[in-house]
Parts: structure tokens; sequence; C-alpha cells
């Protein structure tokens, strides 16, 4: 496959739909969606040609897109926003494909299944996208319950990957990551809006979560699962030695895993490089997971793509992984996860049926 930076395939770009409410509710437990500056709004609800002239600019060829996940999002919601999505990208299959926005938090398990199965197999989107967090409600809790079977099992069914995503903070949570918020006329906001996004997310995204999975056998039950994981992934590496020194045979042998965990890291997870912001943590991330679990990944409208192109660049001229390998991370991993195909033709790539 040819290096030119037009393969990139960008797979955490995000989403929000015109049919979520901005500003017309105060309500503590709502999404702090007024934290959100105007220019990154604007970009956020578009799928149009302002997108594709942005991923022209940074080398993008196509963006993996999924909605942000805001926490308590009923049934009916995911799926006016995944027919909404869908009726947008359908004429751009060569710009966008993708991730199905789940509902999350207990009980929700077989509704999730049921959304995946249906975008996945009405419309071809190439995944979904859970909501997690710090409390019960939002899933992080209890995604090893046996109402998530389903879910899973759809997943494996169908070959897509599901990832785990901090849910947007509420206005009572961004107003607990921020000691100055209160002190801060409304419309200062928009100007720590994406720090305080950013805090919450790596607050809220522990890996306790991961642990519980596979402490409950999930990765026994479903062997081909795939999960991409963002922020609660890159605090995984720097706990490896920890984690694999856990000594399972402590644990009732009719609940101890079969596998390791290191086994299930190497092969079940999936790692976007959303939030790898410099060559050192690129670095540290490639030596603590094989380099066909990472996902290129330009965190768009939070980030500039061509910022993260431009680190692209500088690990390839780096050194510190042979060609085959970038080009794996740039968009070969994703061609294969997502069952797309952008290849070396120069041609900009398209979602294709795996099943």
């Amino acid at each position: 496959m040819a290096t030119s930076p037009t393969q990139f395939i960008a797979t955490e770009e995000s989403y929000l739909s015109p049919l979520i409410p901005l500003g017309t509710s105060t309500h503590p437990t709502d999404a702090a969606l007024h934290l959100i500056s105007t220019p990154i709004l604007s970009k956020l609800k578009t799928l149009g040609p302002s997108r594709a002239r942005d991923m022209r600019s940074a080398g993008i060829s196509l963006q993996i897109i999924s909605h942000i996940p805001i926490e308590n999002a009923s049934p009916q919601t995911c799926q006016k926003i995944n027919d909404a999505m869908h009726a947008q990208i359908v004429t751009s299959p060569d710009r966008f494909a993708a991730l199905a926005m789940l509902p999350c938090g207990e009980g929700m398990g077989r509704e999730a299944a049921k959304e995946l199965g249906r975008c996945v197999g009405k419309y071809r989107f190439v995944g979904g996208v859970l909501g997690v967090g710090a409390g019960e409600r939002s899933g992080a809790g209890g995604l090893e319950a046996s109402e998530w079977e389903e879910l899973w099992g759809v997943a494996e069914r169908y070959r897509v990957p599901v990832a785990l995503r901090a849910v947007f903070p509420s206005r009572n949570q961004a107003s607990l990551h921020s000691d100055f918020a209160n002190e801060l006329p409304p419309l200062c906001y928009t100007l720590v809006g994406p720090l305080l996004t950013n805090f919450h997310a790596h607050h809220s995204t522990s890996p306790f979560p991961i642990l519980r999975l596979y402490l409950a056998g999930v990765f026994d039950r479903h062997p081909n699962l795939h999960l991409i994981l963002s922020q609660s992934g890159h605090s995984i590496p720097s706990l490896l030695p920890r984690i694999l020194a856990f000594d399972s045979t402590s644990l009732p042998p009719n609940t101890r895993p079969v596998r390791s965990f290191l086994d299930v890291w190497q092969h079940n997870f999936y790692i976007s490089t959303a939030d790898v912001l410099d060559l050192q943590s690129m670095r540290l991330l490639l030596e603590q997971i094989p380099m066909d679990r990472v996902l290129f990944a330009g965190g768009y409208p939070w980030a500039e793509g061509a910022a993260a192109a431009a680190l692209m660049k500088e690990v390839r001229e780096s050194g510190i992984v042979s060609r085959e390998e970038w080009e794996r991370i740039a968009w070969g991993n994703a061609e294969w996860l997502f069952g797309l195909r952008v290849g070396g033709t120069g041609k900009e790539g398209k979602a294709v049926a795996r099943w």
C-alpha cells in the first residue's frame, strides 16, 4: 500500500444530531451541551461539504462517524438519531461510515442489541458506540451483567466492534470537575468546555469495567468480541504489570476466567489514538499493545485532524515503526476491523459487508 497521507481512516470522529435539543433545559442531569463553543457545535452538527473540506485539508480519506454518547438517551431517541445519521451519510459512502448510537444504562442490554442488529443489518453501519460513565445508570458498573450478553452476541455474529466511550458530562458533573466553573459567567463556559469534557472522560472511563468484563468470563463466552477503547484504554498499559501479577487461581474454579488477561488484551481490544498527542505517548502505547490493535483517530472536531496527521508523519520519520506497521495504524487496521476498503489505489474508502 502506498504511504500517501490521503489514505488515513479516522476512527473516532464525533457528530451531534440536530434532534438533540440545546439549551432548552437546565436540569442538573441533562448533558452540558452548553459547554460546546459555537464553532465546534457547527462542525459537530454537519456531515456536509464543510466537513469534507476539513478532511481533505487534513489528508483524511474516510471518517468513522459516531454520535456523542448521551446518558439516558431512550431506545427511541437512539433509533431516530441513527436513522438521521444514515440519511446524511448514505450519499457519501466514500467519505463516511457510521457507528450506531446504542442505548446505555441499566435494563438497556436487550434494546442495545436490537439497535445494533438493526443498524448493521439495515444500514450497513460498521459497529456501535456504548456510553459508559462513573455511575451504575450509565452502564459502567454492569456491562458484565447477563442482560448485555445479547449485545456481545450480536456484535460477534455480525463481526463488528463496539466502542466504549464516556457519556457527555451532565451539567452537575461539569460543575464538579471545575473548581472555578461557578465563578464564571455562562458565556465563558465555552472557553473551558473542551478541557472540562476531557477531564470528565478520563475520570469516568475507569479501567474497572474492562476488568469486570474479563473476570465475568465475557471473553471466554465471546472470544471474537472486539471492543474499542480510547481514554480508559490508555490507562491500562501502565497497569498491565499489576493486572498480570494477579493470581486468578485464588478465584473459585467455577468463576475463574479461562483465558489470560494478556491474551484478551492483545486479541479483543483496539485502542484509538484520539488522546495520543505526542511522539512519546505514541511510543508508550505501541510498546504495550500489538500494532494491529491501534487505530488512527483525528478526534474531529474537538481536535484538528491535521495535528493528528502531523503526529503520524512524525511517527513515520522517527523510525519507531516499520513502513508496514505505520500503514496498518494509518488505515490498514481500520480496513480489517470495520470491513472497509481504501487500499493503495488512491481511491477513497467504502464500507463493505463481511457477512
